[in-house]
């Protein structure tokens, strides 16, 4: 009787373990994680991490989620190594600072690699996510998707219409090969500068302007300027990543919770292009003197830089042929849909 007892009992607990254990591995562990941004208050970049947070909120229970997104980690290249550290799990970068992890992404900054937003959208989301994504995995990030920063211009002191009007000019390029190449291409006399510099190099005449997004121009340099062409000779539009081994170890619960929270990119696109549009204008209503080019004078630029992309492939290395390769496949598919011959640059 008492063996029968002990028997029982232990059968008891058996059944009871197993329960437990397979309810264990059906319900995911809790998720923590740090999210570290440069998001400046009142942008587009704040108000998409604002509705990420509020989406998680209210759509789990189980998330535990740090917002570091007023640059309490540092500049984006503190955070990218935090990022691969695993000190920080998700972040949004610049192409600029993603650049510096997977060089391979600067040929994407070419010049007049594209025309239009309209086909760079097309490419990055139908023929760059996948390649990009396989290079990010090899340095240990998750690339989730595309973020959007804009249209690169080129800001100077004095008017700037042709290439041959910047020969000579002192002009801050970011610290990569595309950046550098385009503005050796044009006869400029090319300084790399990190963001953080910038305005004390502005201030004591090491640089005469540069090249910069007009949302980070407005607010950054603009006071040091009182001439910006619209150039468009590069697309810069960042990425949301994430650490790979934390984002690998969530259950797809926890990773679908997340890209969800993240929303439709075409919103965060909408409204980063039209804050662009509205501190173009608010800088012409300042007096600077922004200048549209004409077809004319846009070709002259396009035939001075576009063959750089190839001294870029060169220089790059790696994969970068791929990358170009796969960009002139998404361009040529972009051309075979319906209504895309009369879009413009916007």
């Amino acid at each position: 009787m008492r063996k029968q007892l002990v028997f029982t009992v232990f059968g008891i607990f058996a059944l009871l373990s197993s329960q437990f254990a397979q309810a264990a591995a059906v319900e995911p562990a809790p998720l923590f994680g740090r999210i570290a941004a440069m998001a400046p208050p009142n942008t587009p970049w704040d108000a998409a991490w604002t509705r990420f947070r509020a989406h998680i909120d209210e759509n789990t229970t189980d998330v535990d989620l740090r917002y570091l997104i007023r640059g309490e980690v540092g500049n984006e290249d503190e955070i990218l190594k935090a990022l691969r550290r695993n000190r920080v799990q998700i972040s949004g970068a610049s192409l600029q600072g993603l650049a510096t992890l997977v060089p391979e992404l600067t040929v994407a900054m070419s010049p007049y690699l594209f025309d239009s937003a309209e086909e760079v959208d097309f490419v990055y989301d139908n023929f760059l996510l996948e390649p990009s994504r396989k290079l990010f995995a090899k340095k240990g990030l998750a690339l989730l998707r595309w973020n959007e920063v804009g249209w690169t211009d080129l800001y100077s002191n004095s008017a700037v219409v042709l290439p041959s009007d910047a020969e000579g000019l002192k002009l801050r390029g970011a610290p990569n090969v595309s950046a550098q190449a385009f503005l050796l291409g044009i006869g400029a006399n090319s300084i790399p500068i990190g963001s953080v510099d910038l305005v004390p190099a502005l201030q004591r005449g090491l640089v005469r302007g540069g090249t910069s997004n007009a949302i980070f121009h407005f607010f950054q340099s603009r006071s040091y300027a009182s001439h910006l062409t619209l150039t468009r000779h590069s697309y810069d539009t960042g990425g949301q990543i994430a650490n790979k081994e934390w984002w690998d170890s969530l259950s797809s619960k926890h990773q679908d919770a997340i890209m969800g929270a993240f929303g439709p990119a075409a919103v965060d696109r909408a409204a980063v292009r039209a804050l662009a549009d509205g501190l173009l204008q608010a800088m012409r209503d300042e007096g600077i003197t922004v200048i549209e080019l004409t077809p004319e004078q846009r070709a002259i630029w396009v035939e001075r830089t576009e063959p750089l992309a190839f001294d870029i492939i060169d220089e790059v290395g790696g994969e970068s042929q791929m990358i170009y390769d796969a960009i002139l496949a998404g361009k040529e598919a972009f051309r075979a849909l319906p209504n895309n011959s009369e879009l413009n640059i916007n």
